[in-house]
């Protein structure tokens, strides 16, 4: 009998090995994200900052971006997957091992989308508490600070100008990370540490390195809390649908306040007159999550047919 007639004679991946490639995955990612970077830029010195990334370069950045999440993160999980299978990068087993292709996906995925607009006013003000809190703690806060801000620059000049590139922004900076990061993060990591830890283990585990994947200090908070509502979801769900919607939501919201310069102040000024400062604010991020907490309870879990042909054991185990 050949291994994908019958998923529960897959030789699962083991924790060694899934660490193994945490690593190397992520390694590399930083190498090959280095090598296109400096092919795209025509090896303009950014030692500066991103002021002279401009033009042509800023849609060769995008397209450098986009290649690597292809090559590094999405390529590699499918070859991974398709060993465990024994069928093709595209075969029908490798893609339903990773929550792919199945039925029942799009109430789950809808409500994991409206979830995470829910959670955006509760993100953002925390966003805005570390601005106000950071100048306290000396150089430390001040230099994670400036490290955002001039990452916010350059995430500007990837998001362009209000009337062009938008096409091409979205791609790169919403479907391809929520497409290739869920596939690497959530359809093989976490999946394969629930099957040797522990599903709840490997939802907060996934989540932290999920985080610290972005490189972004400075937001390691939201992101972890991001990377664990994206995990729950699909441990609920067990379809990849639902967390790939939910990062979309997440990247399109930014986004959308990058093209219109509704974040215009970033992180470089840190104001009385921020959102965080208004009453009427934290009364609108306490009815959302509110509303969160109820869709949460609500949330869908996944149909007992999965069980079936599907090796990631149940969030309540």
């Amino acid at each position: 009998m050949n291994v994908s007639d019958d998923p529960k004679q897959y030789e699962q991946p083991r924790l060694f090995s899934t660490i193994l490639v945490l690593i190397s995955v992520l390694a590399a990612y930083l190498v090959v994200g280095a090598l296109l970077t400096m092919l795209a830029t025509g090896g303009i010195s950014l030692d500066g900052g991103f002021q002279s990334i401009t033009g042509p370069a800023v849609s060769k950045m995008l397209a450098a971006q986009g290649a690597g999440q292809i090559l590094v993160l999405a390529l590699p999980v499918l070859w991974l997957v398709s060993r465990v299978t024994g069928e093709g990068l595209f075969g029908r087993a490798t893609l339903r091992w990773l929550g792919i292709g199945r039925q029942g996906g799009v109430r789950p995925a809808l409500m994991a989308g409206v979830g995470m607009l829910l959670l955006q006013p509760a993100l953002y003000s925390i966003v805005e508490l570390q601005v106000l809190l950071l100048p306290h703690l000396g150089s430390i806060g001040k230099k994670l600070l400036q490290e955002q801000a001039s990452l916010d620059l350059l995430l500007r000049k990837l998001a362009g100008g209000v009337n062009d590139g938008f096409a091409l922004s979205a791609l790169v900076l919403v479907v391809t990370p929520a497409i290739c990061e869920e596939l690497f993060f959530r359809g093989y990591i976490q999946k394969s540490l629930a099957l040797n830890l522990s599903p709840r283990r490997a939802v907060l585990f996934t989540g932290i390195v999920f985080a610290m994947f972005h490189l972004e200090w400075f937001n390691f908070v939201p992101l972890t809390l991001l990377g664990w509502y994206i995990g729950y979801i699909y441990l609920r769900s067990d379809n990849l649908l639902a967390p790939a919607v939910a990062h979309g939501i997440n990247n399109l919201a930014a986004l959308i306040l990058m093209k219109t310069g509704a974040d215009s102040g970033g992180v470089s000024e840190a104001t009385s007159g921020t959102l965080a400062s208004l009453p009427w604010w934290w009364v609108l991020v306490a009815v959302t999550l509110f509303l969160f907490s109820l869709l949460i309870r609500s949330f869908p879990e996944r149909p007992t047919s999965h069980d079936a042909d599907n090796p990631m054991p149940s969030g309540r185990r």
